[in-house]
């Protein structure tokens, strides 16, 4: 039996959604812009179906007719190929729910625009596959 497909190129996306507690140090200290925070999600990973999707080709061999005697036995190869033709199903063993546990520290420089370093635990697949994620320097717009 042979399979092939895909490509080895497929299209992958993330949709996270996180609350975000942040707590501005200029509250306590007036002039002191930094503002440490907290913060905790969920979401998922969404990969692509990778084009055409696989193809499944098979051959064997058939024998017959056996049991009549009048008839001498004949044998030939038979080739069967076939396609995924469900697209939903074919993706749902790759699809994941995604976890994000952290904390950073922002520095604004105007009451809509800052600057922020942080870090997450991020938990994709259960147990399996964690890692921590560093952002050293980012650009953040509060509207």
């Amino acid at each position: 039996m042979t399979v092939s497909g895909g490509g080895g190129s497929v299209a992958a996306g993330v949709i996270n959604a996180d609350l975000l507690l942040r707590l501005p140090l200029d509250d306590f200290w007036p002039g002191v812009h930094l503002a440490p925070y907290v913060f905790g999600g969920f979401g998922g990973i969404f990969v692509g179906s990778g084009g055409e999707g696989h193809t499944v080709s098979e051959t064997f061999v058939v024998r017959g007719p056996i049991n009549n005697p009048n008839v001498s036995p004949t044998t030939r190869e038979v080739t069967i190929t076939g396609r995924r033709i469900n697209r939903i199903r074919q993706n749902i063993g790759t699809d994941r729910v995604l976890g994000r546990i952290g904390g950073g520290l922002e520095y604004r420089f105007t009451p809509h625009i800052g600057i922020f370093t942080e870090a997450a635990y991020v938990i994709p697949n259960g147990a399996s596959n964690n890692f921590v994620q560093f952002n050293f320097i980012g650009l953040r717009y509060a509207f």
